[in-house]
Formats: structure tokens, sequence, C-alpha cells
């Protein structure tokens, strides 16, 4: 309320007198001095009435607090530069190099403006600063194209942070099945409650808690290297990465399987393939490395071959070369048999 609808009132109030009169009169009340006898159309106001005046001055400076607080308090989106923002402590995604749908992304920003605004807190360590709850990617966008972003500004816990950064990214089913894993397994690390990690994922309820010890499970049974080198394969679920965590120990990767997986990631095919071709490459590279190869064969005599595999023994013979003894040994099987289990006992 301005100066001169504060007055408009006060005169509404008091019979039309100006203000200042009432001021002036209430000053003299309290410190009597000889003054002419007004005039007699002049109006006189009691003591009591300037009291009441007073009040209501009070009153209204007392409401207009209470607006400038609620004015305060309200979120609003304010233009913040990218440069005074930092990360979130905890990361919920797996970044990714020439990543076509974030060009598609920046591009679409450019042209329309940025339609949703992001959530940042007091950064909690540099006065000053923010840091970012959720919205990273368009946060990104606006460091590439340049540009302000768009931000509400809250005062938020490291709980309500985490909350509020996996429930958007789950509402908005961005955040793929290994980067939830991750995400879980990086608040576990930082000491979350696992009824906060169920929370930032959207998933509060009893089979929601169980879920998470999956996630984090999950998680901390395969090489972080080997995670991010593979991407976030927004189109793989659960049983692709749980196959490919069988066929690790330990949640690291042998001498062997870190050369060949670094001649994978050399190669043309790694580097064309997309996030979820390269899960595939690497689950059939395992696969195809744990299989047992055939055991090379000992010969006992020309044409008969001996190889034993898997608690299995073949003798095969080539009749060509020792023509007759397959059925020679086929007569006289029982009786040898029979001497075997003699000599055993």
């Amino acid at each position: 309320m301005t100066a001169a609808d504060r007055n408009k009132k006060m005169r509404a109030m008091f019979g039309g007198l100006d203000p200042q009169t009432l001021a002036q009169q209430a000053s003299d009340d309290v410190v009597p001095r000889p003054t002419p006898n007004p005039a007699p159309a002049e109006k006189r106001v009691s003591s009591g009435a300037v009291r009441s005046m007073q009040g209501a001055f009070s009153a209204i400076e007392s409401e207009n607090d209470k607006l400038r607080q609620q004015l305060l308090d309200t979120e609003q989106v304010v233009d913040i530069d990218p440069g005074e923002i930092d990360p979130s402590f905890v990361s919920d995604r797996i970044a990714v190099d020439n990543d076509p749908e974030f060009d598609a992304f920046v591009e679409s920003i450019n042209q329309s403006g940025q339609q949703v605004a992001i959530l940042v807190r007091p950064s909690p360590t540099t006065p000053g600063r923010y840091q970012v709850a959720y919205g990273h990617r368009r946060l990104k966008a606006a460091k590439r194209l340049g540009r302000p972003v768009k931000a509400i500004v809250r005062s938020l816990s490291d709980d309500e942070l985490v909350v509020a950064q996996g429930k958007e990214n789950s509402e908005r089913a961005n955040l793929s099945f290994i980067e939830q894993a991750l995400f879980a397994l990086t608040l576990k690390e930082k000491k979350f409650q696992r009824a906060t990690i169920a929370a930032s994922l959207g998933r509060g309820d009893e089979k929601g808690l169980a879920y998470i010890s999956i996630l984090t499970g999950l998680a901390a049974a395969l090489p972080q290297e080997l995670v991010r080198a593979i991407g976030p394969a927004t189109n793989s679920g659960r049983p692709k990465w749980e196959a490919l965590a069988k066929q690790i120990r330990n949640a690291a990767m042998n001498e062997t399987q870190k050369k060949l997986f670094a001649q994978l990631a050399e190669s043309d095919a790694w580097k064309r393939a997309a996030s979820d071709r390269r899960l595939d490459l690497a689950r059939r590279m395992f696969e195809s490395r744990d299989k047992p190869s055939k055991p090379e064969a000992t010969q006992l005599a020309p044409g008969i071959d001996w190889r034993r595999a898997k608690g299995k023994t073949h003798i095969t013979i080539d009749e060509k070369v020792s023509p007759g003894l397959a059925q020679w040994l086929e007569g006289r099987m029982a009786e040898i048999i029979a001497q075997f289990e003699e000599e055993r006992q």
C-alpha cells in the first residue's frame, strides 16, 4: 500500500481530517502548551481517538509485514546463471557421449524456450551458490546455449533433495533400470535409509523396500567402469543386467575379461553401437569365453581316441584303422566291468 493510499484511508476513518494534523494534536495532548482558542468551526479530536488511529496504523503495518513475508516465502521462478549452480551430490544418470537425444533436446529449448523450471537449493557449503535437485539436463542445455536457466529455489535437506531428485525422474520415466540401480547404491553408500531411497524412486511400500535391495545388490555386483562404458541401456531391464552380473566374480573383471573387454571397446562394432547393443555385445563376449572348450582327444592307439569332459568318458574307434576292435570290446564288456568291480573291492 502506498503512502497516498494509506492517507486516504485514514482521512475516511477520521472524518476527512489530515493525519499530520491529528499527529500534531496528539503531540499537543502529551506536552501541553498555550494555543489559540480554536475557531468554532474546527473539530477537536480526543486523545482516545488518536490512540485508536495509532493502533490502526500499527495494524496496517503488521498486515504489510505479513504480506511481504508471504511474498518472500512464495516460490517463484527466477533466472539464474548456470555457472552459479553446482550438480547434486549424488549422480542419477550415466553420461553418454554424442547423445543425439540430448542434441535434439538442446535444439528444442533453443527454439521454444525452457518450459519447465529446474529445482535448486541454496548451496550448503558455498554462500551465493546453488545446488540442483532435479533438472540436470535442462541445466546442461542452458550452459551449452549460454543463457540463464529458469529455476525454483527451495530450502531442502539432503533427504528432501534426493527424494525430489529421484521422484521427479521416476515420474517422468527418465531413468533406466541400471541408472536406478546405481542411484540407489550411491545413496546406500552415503548412509541414507532404505525408506528414503525407496521414496526417491517412488516406491514407498513393502515391495518397494525389497526392490531397493534388488537394485543395490545388482549394482554392487557389477564393475562400475564396465557399466558406465555400456551406458544407460534405456530399453534393457533387469534380466540382461543379471545375466551379465552372473558372468563376473566379486564385482570385478578378471584379467582375461579385462583384455577381452579392452579389445571389444576398441572395435568399430562397439564404437558404432548404441547403449543397449553394447550391453548385448558384452554379455555375448563373456558368455562365449565362459563356455568350456571341447577337450583335446588322447590317442590310445592308431584309430582309438580317448576324451573326457564333464565327468564323462568317450572312446572313439575308427574301424577302418582297427577293424573288428569295437565288436571285440562289446563282446567282452561284461567281463571287463566284472573284473573292475572285483579289483575295486
